[in-house]
């Protein structure tokens, strides 16, 4: 059975009725007992059971699940509860919700979109047997999920994020949250409960009687309450989607359209079995799926800034995109390198700024908005810059046997206007600590710790917190450290706090093997390291091992045509440091299967495997070996997909248990074809600027010292947003000084006058000199003096 259509209404419950409103005829008995309800000590109500409740709901959904399972058992004198009355099947759950009984009316938790986790009984739990003889186990699911709770959670959750759902979900909001939760318009949305289940209805505190006080607080605790009212008037409808298009926020995942890929998919794939011609809706459809924004980008769209000569050069290894318009890149030998970029677009005299659906109609503009994702017609303006320099600005360690140990951060700190640069310390455990101005191309601070690990650092990686992850709160770093001794080590950089000298958490679980690659998640709250025969996962609060994972053994899959009797199939997780999360709760790994016999390789395969962070192993992605081994894994913020930085291309896949890895686009940064040698042109790091909620530029660390920069779609309107802003900001800061001067000068309003004149010449000075320095680095002082020539 195939997955339910998300485009299609019928497939979707009514939101904009209550749960137990769904049922005619039992809605018809609830009004009876509501209207003809006499009872001068309480008000009537229509359901005498609630949506929310910790035992009936909470505890019923999550009884597989720790803590739930002790909590289900308290309240059933330490057992639980008859199994007829558990939560084993969704059909049988919505059936009984939608059925003639007044007590069913639940609403689903939050973990049917987030967490598959609750509908397997991986603890083994004697949950008993039903009347029919079925043993109680994992949840049955529906048909289309195929046994798989994965599935059913990935479209639970699109179905929840697809337009149908976000059309109906404001009348949800208006009966949970909104108008409709109490008084007139509750009645009419046949929306009341027992009264004693909305927030403030009584006042605990004032009831004289223990003993009806201690009822009350536990009809409140174990039977439900309402939550606040927030909203009082009609819950606001989500923007349409041609506006969302034109929306300042923008991710990757926009460009792809990868909610609606599968839903694409399978239309395309109904329209060749038919055989049918499709309309000029169905042409524009398989218009999008065509137009990708690496693929099919124009020339200008990209620029590749190549190492001045004499070569070779240094590949590199690590990327990072600062401020507006700079570029900061490590190479393998330690040495940093400067860019700085612009672009210069191009504006037609027929079309506006603001208006970006010019000769679209408004049924049109949606799709329209899609196909032409290359409108921002102009080029790049890059540069590498060559600072003077008493001493090359490097890293403090670095190695010619190998790759430099190198991660950048994402946050900006000393004022927002430095990076911080984390790198091997001396290839003997000790971890560099470096302040790097992308501007000014210099080294503003240095800190060496010796010996953070016993012996010398593999792996690193960052992820940011707070402001810089698009949060609140302090911004800063997370930095999961891995060693060739086997452990790893967890720091914590804030931006507006000292440097930490010692790592807050230690964890082990790799036997002494060295660890070659890490990943660390904010927002799931875990971290990984990689050896070559286990992958160790680990939260970040307390350090505790949270489970480990084996490489997939299906091996022998691959080799079908080249085994003999005696072979042996060996699969490991593959020596590179490319490992990621996804934010969906995925691990994305490259693991590598030899075939050995009599001690000799004979082949060797490398593939990309997906697995769950509960430990299941989703899918596997044979790489191809002109691709060579991916030296890097990029996830989308919000987890739809991973970029792979490989041989001559960056491969854009997708993360799903729907199409798990599936071949969404390619950037390809080398005109090598399959049969020469691509992994002379490899990508070593991948980075979209110049912020996280809105990237539209990709950079990548190319072999040989190059860089590539490619634009995406809504370049042009930042660019020029973005010009104002600078010299909005420049002008202010400029006439800032004079007022400072002031201020710091004459100290407060006391002869002022008197003292004022005195200070005339040195304020000129100083704001002209200012302004100058502006002029060069980019600011707006060119834009209002002009040096004399």
């Amino acid at each position: 059975e195939e997955v339910p259509d998300l485009t299609d209404v019928s497939n979707f419950r009514d939101l904009s009725k209550p749960i137990g409103a769904l049922n005619e005829q039992r809605l018809e008995e609830l009004l009876d007992r509501f209207n003809s309800f006499d009872d001068p000590t309480m008000p009537p109500f229509m359901y005498g059971s609630h949506y929310s409740t910790s035992a009936g709901v909470v505890c019923h959904f999550l009884l597989r699940l720790h803590p739930f399972s002790s909590l289900h058992r308290h309240l059933q004198s330490g057992h639980f509860d008859v199994a007829d009355r558990l939560f084993s099947s969704v059909q049988r759950t919505w059936e009984m919700c939608t059925g003639r009984s007044a007590a069913e009316v639940k609403e689903l938790t939050p973990e049917f979109y987030c967490n598959p986790a609750f509908l397997k009984n991986a603890n083994e739990l004697k949950l008993g047997t039903m009347q029919d003889g079925e043993v109680l186990g994992d949840v049955i699911l529906p048909p289309w999920a195929k046994g798989s709770p994965e599935k059913f959670v990935e479209v639970m959750r699109l179905a929840l994020e697809s337009d149908v759902c976000s059309e109906m979900l404001p009348d949800w909001i208006d009966l949970i949250f909104g108008k409709k939760q109490q008084g007139k318009s509750a009645i009419e949305a046949n929306n009341v409960f027992f009264y004693l289940t909305y927030y403030g209805s009584v006042d605990v505190a004032s009831i004289e009687d223990e003993a009806l006080r201690h009822a009350t607080e536990l009809q409140i605790a174990h039977f439900g309450q309402c939550p606040m009212q927030l909203f009082y008037r009609k819950h606001a409808k989500k923007r349409s989607r041609e506006i969302s298009v034109r929306s300042r926020r923008q991710t990757l995942s926009n460009l792809y359209d990868l909610n609606s890929v599968t839903l694409n998919d399978k239309r395309s794939t109904k329209e060749e079995q038919e055989g049918k011609e499709t309309d000029e809706t169905s042409d524009k459809q398989s218009e999008i799926v065509k137009q990708l924004p690496f693929s099919n980008a124009p020339m200008s769209y990209w620029v590749h800034l190549g190492a001045p000569p004499p070569g070779p050069h240094a590949p590199l290894v690590s990327i990072r995109l600062a401020l507006s318009d700079r570029c900061l890149a490590v190479d393998s030998k330690g040495i940093f390198h400067f860019f700085r970029w612009a672009w210069k677009p191009e504006f037609n005299d027929e079309s506006s700024d603001d208006d970006d659906d010019v000769g679209y109609t408004s049924e049109e503009t949606s799709l329209a908005t899609d196909i032409d994702i290359f409108k921002d017609a102009g080029c790049f303006v890059a540069q590498r810059e060559l600072f003077s320099f008493r001493t090359i600005p490097r890293l403090p360690f670095s190695s010619a046997a190998r790759n430099a140990i190198v991660c950048v951060s994402q946050t900006l700190f000393a004022n927002r206007s430095l990076l911080l640069v984390l790198s091997d310390g001396d290839g003997k455990g000790a971890l560099a600590m470096q302040l790097v101005d992308p501007v000014k191309g210099a080294i503003r601070g240095e800190v060496i710790v010796p010996a953070a690990h016993a012996d010398r650092i593999t792996a690193m990686k960052m992820d940011p917190i707070g402001t810089a992850a698009g949060q609140g709160g302090v911004g800063g770093e997370l930095v999961i450290v891995g060693s060739a001794d086997g452990s790893v080590s967890l720091w914590r950089f804030i931006s507006s706090h000292f440097w930490p000298l010692r790592p807050r958490l230690r964890m082990m679980g790799h036997a002494g093997a060295a660890v070659h690659a890490v990943a660390i998640s904010s927002s799931l709250g875990i971290c990984a390291s990689v050896s070559s025969e286990r992958c160790c996962l680990f939260d970040i609060g307390n350090g505790a091992m949270v489970r480990n994972l084996s490489p997939p053994q299906k091996g022998s899959n691959f080799f079908e045509n080249n085994l003999i009797e005696g072979d042996n199939v060996v699969t490991a997780f593959a020596d590179t440091p490319a490992l990621s999360f996804s934010a969906l709760g995925f691990i994305i790994a490259v693991c590598s299967t030899k075939i050995m016999r009599k001690g000799e390789l004979i082949k060797e395969v490398t593939t990309i495997e997906l697995f769950t962070v509960e430990g299941k192993h989703v899918s596997s992605r044979i790489i191809q070996p002109y691709e060579g081994v991916p030296s890097n894994l990029v996830s989308t913020i919000d987890g739809r997909a991973v970029f792979v930085c490989g041989g001559g291309k960056v491969s854009v896949l997708l993360v799903s248990t729907l199409q798990p890895l599936k071949l969404v686009d390619e950037w390809k940064l080398s005109t090598d074809g399959e049969t020469n040698d691509a992994s002379k042109h490899v990508t070593y790091d991948l980075d979209f600027g110049p912020t996280i909620a809105r990237p539209v530029v990709a950079a990548a660390a190319c072999s040989e010292g190059a860089l590539r920069l490619h634009a995406l779609q809504g370049i042009s309107k930042w660019s020029q947003e973005n010009q104002r802003t600078s010299v909005t900001t420049a002008v202010g800061n400029v006439l800032a000084l004079p007022a400072q001067t002031v201020k710091n000068a004459i100290g407060g309003v006391a002869g002022f006058g008197s003292k004022f004149m005195g200070f005339g010449k040195e304020i000129g000075k100083e704001a002209v000199s200012a302004v100058k320095e502006r002029e060069g680095g980019g600011g707006g002082g060119g834009f209002f003096f002009r040096k004399k020539r």
